[in-house]
């Protein structure tokens, strides 16, 4: 902001929220394929089904099942975030344009 005003350079905030959906969906892909190896391999139980196995199996499975969760989260709501940001970009530059038009009417009645 310069002077109480806002600047947008609508191009290059379009771009930005476009590579945020972006990231979101290499965050989400790379859930994916890691977080579905760390699953399958959890599944098997590496660390036994002795008493100290089933003892790290209660312990562990409620963190991975957490931070699994919470890593699709973030992509999701990065994806989501890119498009509010390119929307929210598209929805100013109309109103500006919106409202320069009904301003120059304004002036122009003088």
């Amino acid at each position: 902001m310069t002077d109480g005003q806002l600047w947008l350079d609508p191009t290059r905030a379009r771009r930005g929220g476009a590579d945020l959906a972006l990231a979101g969906e290499a965050v989400t892909a790379r859930r994916a394929a890691e977080g579905g190896a760390i699953e399958a391999a959890s599944g098997a139980r590496p660390w036994g089904r002795d008493d100290i196995g089933a003892a790290f199996e209660r312990n562990y499975r409620v963190i991975e099942q957490t931070v699994l969760r919470a890593w699709a989260g973030v992509g999701h709501q990065l994806t989501e975030l890119g498009g509010d940001v390119v929307r929210s970009v598209d929805a100013s530059v109309q109103t500006d344009g919106a409202s320069a038009a009904r301003f120059g009417r304004v002036t122009d009645q003088r």
